[in-house]
C-alpha cells in the first residue's frame, strides 16, 4: 500500500492533498508547480517570467511559514499547528486544516494555459480529488 502524504502549513492550518499522493507521486505531479506559487516571494507580473495572475490571493501565501509533507503513518513526529501539538498521522487525518489545492491548481493552469507547455500525462492537483 505504501504512505500516503500531504503537503501542509504549519502555521496557518492549509494544506494541498488532492487524494494524499505517495511522496513518490508528489515529484511526479504539479506539487512542486503549486509549491512555486505558494513560496513565491515578489511576483508583481512586471517582470519577464514572473507570475501574472497576481490578483490571486495565493501567491506567496506561504511564504516564511513552515511547511512539512504529512503522512498517514506518520505517528512518530509532533508538530505544533494552530489545533495543537499534533503527529504527522493526526494532522492528515484532521478535518480542520483547509484545502486550498483548487486556489492554487487555478494559479497553475492559468500561467501555464497561457503557454500551453503542460507535458501530455501531467496531473493536477485537483485530479486526485
Amino acid at each position: 500500500m505504501g504512505q500516503y502524504h500531504i503537503v501542509v502549513n504549519l502555521d496557518k492550518g492549509q494544506m494541498i492533498k488532492g487524494d494524499g499522493p505517495k511522496l513518490w507521486e508528489h515529484l511526479a505531479n504539479d506539487t512542486g508547480k503549486a509549491l512555486v506559487v505558494l513560496l513565491a516571494s515578489a511576483s508583481n507580473g512586471d517582470g519577464a517570467g514572473d507570475l501574472t495572475e497576481t490578483d490571486s490571493s495565493v501567491i506567496g501565501l506561504w511564504r516564511g511559514d513552515r511547511i512539512a509533507f504529512v503522512g498517514d503513518y506518520d505517528d512518530n513526529t509532533s508538530y505544533n499547528t494552530p489545533f495543537g501539538k499534533m503527529s504527522g498521522a493526526q494532522i492528515y487525518d484532521s478535518d480542520q486544516l483547509t484545502d486550498i489545492s483548487g486556489a492554487v491548481s487555478e494559479v497553475v493552469e492559468a500561467e501555464l494555459g497561457k503557454f500551453d507547455k503542460r507535458p501530455a500525462g501531467m496531473q493536477l492537483l485537483t485530479d486526485f480529488a
